[in-house]
């Protein structure tokens, strides 16, 4: 038995559409839009760039300098024996004030009546855009010095850089020698002023003290003036010696008298009358003087002696608080003198052999990425608004 093959029956085969190749690209509106404002927007301002820097800027010269705030203060002689001895440390807070009063419109005022910065920024003709005009205002004139002048400040060490830019590299050391000057005059203020402060209190406990003596001995010779007693005390211990003797006296009559009553038994014996006169007197003397003692015609001695006492002690009071404010002033003084501070340099201002400034190709540089950048978002900003509609 003979067995017969399946036959399969194959699809129809169509014919494959073969797209017609792309024509030439054509140069549409848009394409013109983007290169010409790239043209006018980079290129140009680019050319314009360059040319200037190359046709009409003025080279300028650079002088550099730094310098810090020092301050010395010398310790107690024991320290210095244990190896302590002399410190110098950075003042931070006078390089953060002489690095503000770099740029402040003080130190240009001062500057431009020494050297003329009028005229130095002046100098260069033809370029506009580095130069300021020979009676430009005091505003502008800072303006342009902080443009000139740059001053950088490290608080980490406390190192102040500074680096001033001229036509001429004289002009620029120039400058650079009359910040420092100008920088060294303020740094002598600050130590005025620190000086002052340390013995401007202890100069006015001083005086307090002093004013308080004064009025102590005023009262005093008031008192002696007024009572006609240089020191009643002694006054009191005589008439105190007085009173002792009165006493004494007085047991020896009554002794007397004991002895008599009892040696004779005539009570009209003159012997015992007379006794008994004699310590009637001497009982009314002493207690006279006791009156004398206490209220007497002049407020009475023990009045005169507690007010003389209480004069004596304020009088005391004040001599021992004018030495204590006296050997404080002393002392505030010697303190002040020993803590001197002082601008240290560490680079003189240099004199420059050649041109550096302006950067040439840094700002053919920078001002072509900047401008490409503008342009790119401006471009970015069109198409998006274009899209949106």
């Amino acid at each position: 038995m003979t067995v017969t093959p399946a036959v399969t029956k194959t699809p129809p085969v169509h014919p494959v559409k073969v797209p017609r190749p792309a024509g030439n690209a054509k140069l549409r509106s848009r394409h013109r839009f983007l290169v010409a404002s790239f043209i006018a927007m980079v290129l140009i301002p680019v050319c314009l760039i360059v040319g200037y820097l190359f046709l009409r800027a003025t080279d300028q010269y650079v002088s550099e300098m730094s310098f810090s705030i020092r301050s010395e203060e010398f310790v107690n002689p024991l320290d210095a024996l244990a190896g302590l001895g002399q410190l110098s440390t950075g003042t931070t807070s006078d390089a953060d004030i002489v690095y503000e009063f770099i740029g402040s419109q003080k130190i240009v005022r001062s500057i431009d009546s020494q050297i003329n910065l009028r005229k130095i920024y002046s100098s260069a003709e033809g370029d506009p855009v580095f130069t300021i005009s020979p009676d430009v205002s005091t505003e502008g004139l800072v303006a342009h010095w902080r443009w000139m002048v740059q001053a950088s400040y490290d608080k980490g060490s406390g190192l102040i850089h500074v680096a001033s830019f001229a036509f001429d590299p004289n002009s620029a050391e120039t400058i650079n020698n009359a910040i420092l000057t100008e920088s060294q005059r303020l740094v002598d203020k600050l130590s005025l002023l620190a000086r002052d402060d340390a013995t401007k209190y202890a100069e006015a406990d001083l005086d307090d003290a002093r004013a308080r003596l004064k009025t102590a001995r005023q009262n005093l010779s008031r008192f002696r003036a007024e009572s006609q007693i240089i020191d009643p005390t002694i006054d009191v211990q005589s008439q105190g010696g007085v009173s002792a003797a009165l006493q004494q006296q007085l047991a020896e009559a009554l002794i007397d008298l004991d002895l008599l009553e009892g040696s004779t038994s005539n009570a009209n014996d003159p012997r015992v009358e007379q006794a008994v006169r004699r310590i009637n007197a001497i009982e009314k003397r002493l207690e006279g003087e006791r009156e004398n003692l206490s209220s007497g015609v002049d407020r009475g001695m023990v009045t005169i002696v507690g007010d003389y006492e209480a004069l004596i002690v304020e009088r005391e009071f004040a001599e021992q608080a004018f030495l204590s404010a006296a050997a404080s002033y002393d002392s505030a003084k010697a303190e002040a003198k020993r803590r001197t501070k002082y601008l240290a340099v560490h680079i003189e201002p240099t004199i420059a052999d050649t041109s550096l400034y302006p950067r040439k190709p840094l700002i053919i540089a920078v001002s072509a990425a900047l401008l490409t950048l503008i342009w790119a978002v401006f471009m970015m900003v069109a198409y998006s608004v274009r899209d949106r509609r």
